[in-house]
């Protein structure tokens, strides 16, 4: 069959999702040929290499640790502060990184696009790749910080990292899909992808205990109703179910006021992972029925 004809057919008339995927798993050795070629691409000619990945959160981790927990006393009422954000960020930048470089993976690979064809997932994908490559080596940070101020995290713990990676997989993915194949038709996307991002940022506990917004929700009007659109929020789940998984102060008695799940396997953070490989699914539906004519928008 035609190559070209294939490019611009619909995918949704004639693909089903596990044809896609089947396709996408066949891809695997295209995948990480363009890993490679990403994180080459940005680190060529650089003497740190992927080094570098560690100096931005670094140095957001200082400002913040120095200018919100010690000029505004966070630090008082947060014990081991700077470890309590770095959890927080190491997963905000996997999910911001991803979706934020996913959502223009289709338009500055256009040359790409026009001259094979391949399955389209495969580059919001590998935007995802190379999040999870920067954050395992973000990991490495976080483990001196265990090591300098000696507070490991309880093994029991660790069991809410397998919740956190079934939810943070597809969310990821799952934007980066439907904001990829948009921003090919409208280029505003990207822009008002960075706005969201920055204000999921404010609105998940990052730099703060979900605690301090559960209080001041319960003080206006509709309270209850708006605790509830707060914690809708997946990306800020995810921040609460890390900061349970790494923090180790939040098994001291100052510390259980900020737990949220009263176990691993709690209710709404198992339902939350249903609620993301759902979305994973109803992006995938999205992205295969406008992904087929994104050779001609180009």
């Amino acid at each position: 069959m035609d190559k070209t004809k294939i490019t611009l057919e619909p995918a949704g008339r004639s693909a089903s999702v596990f044809k896609d995927v089947k396709d996408l798993l066949k891809s695997r050795e295209l995948l990480f040929a363009l890993l490679g070629r990403e994180l080459a691409g940005k680190y060529k000619g650089s003497v740190l290499g992927l080094g570098w990945t560690l100096i931005r959160p670094l140095i957001m981790l200082f400002i913040y640790a120095v200018v919100v927990g010690q000029f505004l006393g966070a630090s008082r009422s947060v014990e081991k502060f700077a470890i309590f954000i770095f959890v927080g960020l190491l997963f905000w930048n996997l999910l911001s990184d991803s979706i934020s470089s996913g959502s223009v993976s289709m338009t500055i690979n256009g040359s790409l696009l026009k001259k094979v064809w391949f399955p389209r997932e495969i580059l919001p994908l590998t935007s995802f790749a190379v999040a999870t490559v920067h954050f395992l080596v973000q990991i490495l940070v976080l483990i001196l910080g265990f090591a300098v101020f000696n507070s490991w995290p309880s093994p029991g713990n660790l069991l809410y990292l397998i919740p956190i990676t079934l939810i943070v997989f597809p969310v990821a993915f799952g934007f980066s899909l439907i904001f990829s194949v948009l921003n090919v038709r409208f280029r505003d996307t990207q822009f008002i992808v960075d706005v969201g991002l920055l204000l999921l940022f404010w609105s998940s506990p990052i730099l703060y205990p979900w605690t301090f917004a559960h209080q001041y929700l319960a003080s206006l009007p509709f309270g209850n109703v708006l605790q509830q659109i707060y914690l809708l929020n997946p990306f800020g789940l995810i921040t609460m179910a890390a900061q349970q998984a790494l923090w180790a102060p939040i098994n001291s008695e100052a510390g259980k006021v900020y737990q949220f799940f009263d176990s691993p396997f709690s209710t709404r953070l198992w339902l939350s992972v249903l609620a993301s490989w759902v979305f994973l699914y109803i992006a995938q539906r999205i992205f295969a029925r406008l992904a087929g004519t994104v050779v001609v928008d180009l």
